[in-house]
């Protein structure tokens, strides 16, 4: 009897705490949710993912400074869960997944892609944007996990949100892949003057979850140490290819407008009871410079 009344008590515990999370993101456009992951988690893939990134990197020999703007505010490597399979564990981890699927209100959810983010020593700031935008993707159902790989902070390019700005749904493309976002005419534009950027201080095992409309930004890295991130982005179960924008997550399976995207490139995340196979559907050759550069996967 006392066992099974300290259970009940615990359930409502953590029923109150999700829904305090879920208010917090409903609310904010995104949410930290501190200690998920267990600090030798992250060792073991902070370990698994440098090994990755250099592999990926391996014929990019550019210094920082000879790199694009865009570039010098982080580099990136996609799809990383197709070719290391040790890093597809953290991908489709479902302690993450389930509560991505939990902020979205949705009962299953798909990966959009993944990708390493790496802001070297020395990297500049990565400019306001959000997105949404970038994805031709119809719904507004999608969500970033922001997984460290280290402590982040203020000298090391902590990442910082707009609260609620997501509830403005305002689907303008913001371009930080030419040059410097024009600050003022940034603030302007999104009407965001009032609202105070909310950086966010992280530890390892900490994992943030943002809305694919929240506007966010990230400061420069000022320390002696790359920091690098992984991230994966998940959308809801059912969405639709909104635009003819290109992505390889719906050009590479030939996806047309208007039909469900869902293919082996973009598979369940949500729930799952086995790990996902590699993609059958191939890169084209076509972009053989994304795969020399470590983008994307060669194979």
């Amino acid at each position: 009897m006392f066992f099974t009344i300290l259970l009940i008590t615990f359930n409502l515990v953590l029923l109150s705490m999700n829904e305090d999370l879920k208010n917090r993101f409903n609310e904010d456009g995104f949410v930290v949710v501190k200690d998920l992951l267990k600090p030798s988690e992250i060792e073991f893939y902070r370990e698994v993912i440098k090994e990755a990134i250099k592999e990926r990197k391996l014929l990019d020999e550019r210094k920082l400074k000879d790199k694009s703007i865009y570039e010098q505010s982080f580099t990136q490597c996609q799809n990383l869960w197709e070719d290391y399979e040790q890093i597809r564990q953290l991908t489709f981890h479902q302690k993450i997944c389930e509560i991505a699927a939990y902020l979205l209100d949705e009962n299953a959810i798909r990966i959009w892609h993944d990708q390493a983010l790496v802001k070297e020593s020395g990297g500049r700031e990565t400019d306001p944007h959000h997105d949404q935008p970038y994805w031709p993707i119809k719904e507004s159902k999608t969500i970033t996990a922001w997984i460290p790989m280290c402590e982040v902070n203020e000298n090391n390019g902590q990442l910082g949100f707009y609260a609620g700005s997501h509830k403005k749904d305002d689907k303008r493309f913001i371009d930080i892949f030419s040059g410097k976002v024009d600050e003022e005419k940034f603030v302007k534009e999104t009407n965001l003057e009032s609202i105070k950027v909310s950086y966010q201080n992280m530890n390892i095992g900490d994992v943030s979850f943002h809305h694919g409309l929240t506007f966010h930004r990230a400061k420069p890295n000022l320390s002696k140490e790359d920091r690098v991130v992984h991230t994966a982005i998940y959308f809801a179960d059912g969405c639709t290819r909104g635009d003819e924008k290109f992505h390889f997550s719906v050009d590479r399976p030939n996806i047309k407008v208007g039909e469900m995207i869902e293919s082996d490139v973009t598979p369940i995340a949500y729930p799952i009871a086995s790990m996902p196979d590699r993609p059958r559907t191939s890169i084209s050759d076509e972009f053989m410079a994304y795969k020399m550069l470590g983008l994307l996967p060669k194979d």
